[in-house]
């Protein structure tokens, strides 16, 4: 593993040795981006079947989270979303087909395993009909390095809104807009979120 490209790819260090690795329901996992060695040893032992790579391709871990997972059997699969812009509702779609139907055990990771990753545990959460207000104080939190006052504050408020009413697809279609173009976050917060933290 080429160190120095790694280094320069991601930006900071933060991201390279903390796993934010945690349990969101039996057979689902979530994380951040993880280093080949941890990548490895994570899917040996909960048998992971199925990861999930939010950040997209075109990054050099991606290369090696590629290659483990073929050498180890297990499906991988990329949805590129944003933690910054709240994915389109074809996007939403894909997701929801894919958590419905990937094989489980599942890890599913973006960079620092906080935004877009928060945002499939949530999103996970509801498909199995559960409160949307304890499943957003479960895996929306700051101390899976969540910052509801940035730009990914629209994945909170989005949650809080829908509130559990109806199917959360037909209620996303309608609402999606909205709530993208009206949330306001805090500058400031989202100049260090972005600037220093480098969130994607």
């Amino acid at each position: 593993m080429d160190l120095i490209k790694l280094l320069k790819e991601e930006h900071n260090l933060v991201n390279l040795f903390w796993k934010n690795f945690s349990k969101v329901d039996e057979g689902v996992y979530r994380s951040a981006q993880l280093l080949p060695w941890n990548l490895e040893k994570i899917i040996k032992k909960y048998d992971i079947k199925s990861v999930l790579n939010l950040r997209g391709r075109g990054n050099y871990l991606y290369d090696l989270e590629e290659e483990i997972c073929k050498k180890l059997g297990v499906e991988y699969k990329v949805i590129t979303i944003s933690s910054r812009v709240l994915p389109s509702y074809e996007k939403l779609e894909e997701l929801v087909n894919y958590l419905k139907n990937s094989k489980k055990p599942l890890l599913f990771h973006c960079k620092a395993g906080a935004d877009r990753t928060g945002f499939v545990a949530v999103l996970w959460h509801v498909l199995q009909g559960r409160d949307v207000k304890w499943a957003v104080k479960k895996e929306l939190k700051l101390s899976k390095a969540y910052i509801s006052l940035s730009k990914a504050g629209r994945v909170k408020e989005m949650f809080l809104k829908y509130n559990n009413q109806g199917d959360f697809l037909e209620w996303y279609k309608k609402n999606r807009d909205s709530i993208q173009e009206n949330f306001s976050e805090n500058p400031f917060i989202d100049f260090i979120y972005e600037k220093i933290l480098r969130r994607e």
